[in-house]
Parts: structure tokens; sequence; C-alpha cells
């Protein structure tokens, strides 16, 4: 490579997209996957270097159909706002330069009730009430993701592909993945935006790189 230090990007995307969301209360464009990382360059640790790829990983949208087990009804998920928003999210990020996209996969896993409504489940049920439809979501369970992060990871520290690693993530299985490529002399980043970061995470990682997103 030459000259100026290379930097990779590695960005769990379903992570990244809640942490945007719960700073902005909306979701990101794909755009602002590159602006965030290259807002991540002018910190102290990385100012200087250059990018070399963003990887993001992230599984497409489920475009499967299931039936509501209170209503019985069919969903096509393939026709819902929320497919097409997805979707048109990671195919436009897939075309911009210096981004490679790393398709994890879905599991449909029945149906849950989601934490957020779980006092109000547990109260309807012992008064007696019936449940709303809306008190029960798709549980659909993302799979691969992070040992496809992990393998990038091992691979690009053991080619010496790259100086520097920053991982947008919150998942501590990712350590020994960290470990290992800072045995193999990378420095290895966590992108912070004001979340907290586990310590584990924290005692594995050369630094934490502090970006705001406004």
């Amino acid at each position: 490579m030459g000259g100026l230090v290379q930097v990779a990007f590695l960005i769990d995307g379903g992570f990244f997209t809640k942490k945007f969301k719960f700073l902005t209360n909306r979701f990101p464009r794909d755009d602002e996957v590159r602006t965030v990382c290259d807002e991540a360059l002018k910190d102290q640790d990385l100012e200087g270097d250059q990018l070399f790829r963003i990887y993001y990983y992230d599984s497409l949208p489920f475009s499967g159909k299931s039936n509501h087990p209170l209503t019985g009804q069919q969903i096509d998920y393939s026709s819902t706002a929320v497919y097409r928003r997805q979707n048109a999210f990671l195919q436009a990020l897939k075309l911009h330069p210096r981004v490679a996209f790393r398709s994890g996969s879905l599991s449909n896993d029945g149906w849950k009730i989601p934490s957020r409504k779980l006092k109000s489940v547990i109260n309807k049920i012992h008064k007696g009430k019936q449940l709303d439809p809306n008190d029960l979501e798709i549980n659909l369970n993302q799979k691969k993701v992070d040992i496809k992060i992990g393998l990038d990871i091992a691979w690009l520290a053991s080619k010496r592909i790259v100086e520097k690693l920053v991982l947008v993530t919150g998942d501590s299985d990712l350590v020994p993945a960290m470990k290992f490529a800072r045995r193999e002399g990378i420095m290895v980043y966590l992108l912070h935006f004001g979340h907290g970061v586990k310590e584990e995470l924290k005692e594995h990682c050369d630094g934490i790189v502090n970006i705001s997103i406004p």
C-alpha cells in the first residue's frame, strides 16, 4: 500500500442502525455510513490515516410470509414498509466505493412478546383481557454476522492488509478475534456513539474513537 496507514472499518449493521436511530430518532441513509467513518478518521488516533475499506455486516430483510397466531392473517413481509426501506438501504450501500457488504441470514423462529411490551401483556393476562395483535411480533434471529466479522478480522490481520481496525459493535463474542489481531501487531479500536461499552471490549482494544452523530 505504501505511505499512509490503512484503516478498515467493520460495522455490525444491526448495532449501528439501533444506535443511530436512538440518537437521531430516524434510520440512517446509505451515505451516512461513509460520513460516520470519515468523522472517525478525524480522531487523534486516526488523523492522517487512509480509509482502506468499509465492511458492513447485516442480513437482508425478511421477505417471507407468516400467519399471525392471534388473527390467523397471513402477512407478506416483502410488501411491508420496513422491508422496502431496509432493502433499499442495503442495495444502495452495496454500490458505494470502498464498501463491502457481508450478508448474514435471518431465521424465522415463530412469534414472541417483545420485551418492551412484556409488562403490559402480563397485566392483560392477569386481568383476563384479550391480547391485541400488536402485543406479538415475529421472532427473527440474525445468524452468521459475528462469525463473518471475526473471520474478516483474522484475515485482515494475518495478511497485514491494514494496520488499524475500527469496530462498530457491542458483541463481546468478537474478543478472541480482537486479541488475535492485536497479537499480529494490528491496532484495534472501537467506535463510540456515546453508548456504554462492555468492559471485555474495552480491555481488548487499543482505544475508543468518539464521534457525535448530528
